[in-house]
């Protein structure tokens, strides 16, 4: 063995370092392995060790959210420097202005000024003179046609609301359904339960006894109402079909509704 050790100019006495950095392997490359280089082999997968590392630690760090949109700022109010809330009748005004600019239009208001009809307006002055005030939102370019244009609006608005549905034809089976349930209501409850009429005075003593006629008088009408109640439901078409639970439930929840 030793001999064949020695053709590959490896003898014996070439002894490894097993303590040593790329123990069980040569040093240094041979003439017939000239690419064996141990060391090269550690430092390259430590290399791509540290890559995979750091790769791996990049796609586990959550991007960092957006910053949001930086909040709209408007000029100050053009009539009184305040904090303008926006654009309002066609200009920048604050809401103290743009409310005091529609009530007057709106009311057609008339106002006078006690000075020389040139008076300051700010945010600290505007209260002091409506005039001189109101004039100041005409000067900044303040528009009448904007408040009744929005006036209009909002009364149509409302219009449009109250525009009642078109009319429509109901079908033959809605209809037939329609006339028995009308039925069963007119024959279960031919005249509406009505408390009695009664007349007071000024006796203390009377109206203690028809405070107390009158609630056993609805005491008296509330049972027998309910018993319609029941006497009604079971005329409607399909209500017996019911479990006797859904009945019951349909009845507490509807019985309002019924008388």
């Amino acid at each position: 063995m030793f001999d064949c050790m020695e053709a590959l100019g490896m003898g014996p006495h070439q002894l490894y370092d097993v303590t040593s950095r790329g123990a069980c392997m040569l040093r240094k490359a041979s003439p017939f392995f000239p690419r064996l280089d141990p060391f090269a082999w550690t430092s390259s997968a430590s290399v791509q060790s540290v890559e995979t590392q750091s790769t791996s630690s990049e796609e586990m760090v959550p991007s960092s959210p957006s910053p949001p949109p930086p909040p709209r700022v408007y000029k100050p109010c053009f009539v009184c420097q305040d904090k303008s809330s926006g654009y309002h009748y066609g200009v920048s005004s604050c809401e103290g202005c743009k409310g005091f600019f529609r009530r007057s239009i709106q009311k057609n208001m008339v106002y006078t000024c006690h000075r020389d009809k040139n008076c300051q307006i700010n945010k600290v002055t505007r209260n002091r003179c409506q005039y001189c005030r109101l004039q100041k939102c005409f000067e900044v370019g303040m528009s009448k046609e904007a408040v009744r244009n929005d006036r209009n609006k909002k009364k149509k608005d409302v219009k449009e609301e109250m525009v009642l549905p078109e009319s429509y034809e109901l079908s033959g089976e809605l209809e037939e359904l329609v006339n028995k349930v009308s039925k069963a209501h007119q024959e279960t409850f031919p005249s509406l339960c009505q408390l009695g009429k009664y007349t007071t005075n000024s006796s203390s003593d009377h109206r203690v006894q028809l405070d107390l006629g009158l609630w056993d008088k609805f005491s008296e009408l509330s049972t027998k109402c309910i018993i319609k109640i029941v006497e009604f439901a079971k005329r409607l078409p399909g209500f017996t079909t019911l479990t006797i639970a859904d009945q019951i439930t349909l009845l507490k929840s509807a019985c309002l509704d019924i008388l």
